[in-house]
């Protein structure tokens, strides 16, 4: 039944954002806007002269030339790595599991001191495992991202005794939402009986649910039974079933104890050549050190892009980026910047939420032209659209950073405008799907406020 899937759909939405206003933060937060001038010269390989000739056409001309682009900066952004290595403080593994046991059982962070040595060294496996050099900065900031995404459970809870909304209210409201969205078609029959009958039968057991893995196994069952009781379904419900069906099995949109996303870990381990089915890597992110391991994955890109290009020496306010764009999603500071840019050179109002393209559920770039790509493609008239849409297909991407549209709007802005640093952090306003998760009205700059907190506790010169 599609109540079944919209029901446990609204229980568990991970962080959905909304475009909203930006705004740069109060020096009470310690964050330092950093800048870096990219000097690399441009490349004749994007230079070229791209045609439109049919939508689907002019789409496999972009991703092929999002795979020029991607090979065309690689040694850039190994660079990166090299920068990174020489600016962050390194520990020997002894030391690294002594620094982290000093704090990491005391408040705010809260790891059970009885769990204390298993977490860190799930830590330091994950660092280890993704290649990163073990230095404080990535061990201070992985241990506040577990503290505040799960509270170091490796299978969080669903509903947080701490917060008011409990599991009858979070069924309630998705139930609410269920009749809002699919009202008419809850009353063909035979529908309501049906209703009847899955309600009776897994209300209870959602109910008796304290951990996402568990929401999921229900899930699973479900879909089981929705897919053998689809034959009955008259056909409008029937085909909402059959379209979401996939879905269910993997509901629970952030999992683990860094409350990744299916969507941002697969590439990120496929990066490192892995692939799981997403059962597998379910599976493994429920585990302390696989939850561990794929969000430190997620992280090492953005930690090492900010820490080559904004972070000095005994200087530690970049990682206010990397902790805020693991909550907003990859780059969305660098990305914030830049559409600040694009807003002051084409004079148009634009949404400044740190993606440049519209994407769908799954994360696949829409073809309708976003506020981005129509603004920056009126500031820079002379420059085709196809040539800043291959761009833009890499905003998720480090590699961006070393586009020549990238350079291009960079030194347009300086040359109007003056010096822009990097990245800024902005507020980014949560839908209503995230009250479902967080409890309440959430917005990026609580996030901010939370992150500022366990980051300014940590004791970085012991």
């Amino acid at each position: 039944m599609i109540f079944v899937f919209v029901l446990v759909g609204h229980l568990i939405t991970g962080k959905v954002c909304e475009s909203s206003d930006m705004h740069v933060v109060p020096d009470t937060n310690e964050v330092r806007l950093a800048s870096q001038n990219i000097s690399e010269p441009p490349s004749e390989e994007t230079k070229l002269d791209l045609t439109q000739t049919g939508e689907e056409n002019d789409r496999n001309l972009v991703f092929l030339q999002k795979g020029m682009e991607l090979r065309r900066t690689t040694a850039s952004v190994d660079e990166e790595e090299q920068l990174m290595e020489q600016i962050v403080q390194t520990l020997d593994r002894g030391s690294a599991a002594q620094w982290l046991a000093t704090f990491i059982s005391s408040r705010p962070w809260d790891c059970p001191i009885k769990q204390r040595n298993k977490w860190i060294e799930a830590i330091l496996y994950a660092v280890e495992r993704n290649q990163l050099p073990i230095c404080k900065e990535i061990l201070g900031l992985v241990t506040s991202l577990i503290s505040i995404e799960s509270g170091f459970h490796a299978d969080p809870l669903v509903a947080h005794p701490s917060r008011p909304y409990g599991m009858e209210s979070l069924l309630n409201r998705a139930e609410k939402k269920l009749f809002e969205k699919f009202g008419r078609m809850m009353i063909i029959p035979p529908v309501p009986k049906y209703y009847a009958e899955y309600k009776n039968k897994y209300w209870p057991q959602l109910l008796a649910c304290h951990t996402t893995s568990d929401v999921e196994t229900i899930a699973r069952h479900l879909a089981d039974d929705l897919k053998k009781d689809s034959k009955d379904f008259p056909a409008p419900v029937k085909d909402a079933v059959n379209k979401n069906l996939g879905k269910l099995g993997n509901v629970v949109r952030s999992k683990g104890s860094m409350q990744v996303k299916l969507l941002r870990a697969r590439p990120a381990l496929k990066n490192r050549g892995e692939e799981f089915s997403d059962q597998e890597l379910t599976e493994y992110m429920y585990t302390t050190n696989g939850g561990v391991d794929v969000g430190v994955a997620v992280l090492k890109p953005i930690f090492v892009q900010y820490a080559a290009q904004c972070a000095e020496r005994g200087e530690l306010s970049w990682l206010f980026f990397v902790g805020m764009d693991y909550h907003y999603g990859p780059f969305a500071s660098r990305n914030m910047m830049e559409q600040i840019r694009i807003r002051d050179l084409s004079g148009q109002k634009i949404a400044l939420d740190g993606s440049f393209l519209n994407h769908d559920e799954d994360g696949i770039p829409e073809t309708e032209d976003s506020e981005t790509l129509a603004a920056a493609v009126k500031a820079f008239p002379a420059i085709q659209k196809q040539k800043f849409t291959s761009a833009f297909l890499l905003e998720r991407e480090p590699n961006y950073a070393y586009t020549d549209v990238h350079r291009l709007i960079v030194e347009a802005h300086k040359k109007r405008f003056g010096e822009t640093p990097f990245a800024v952090i902005g507020e980014i306003k949560m839908g209503e799907t995230a009250e479902v998760k967080f409890g309440g009205r959430w917005t990026t700059n609580l996030y901010l406020n939370k992150l500022d907190h366990y980051l300014n506790l940590i004791p970085w010169d012991n």
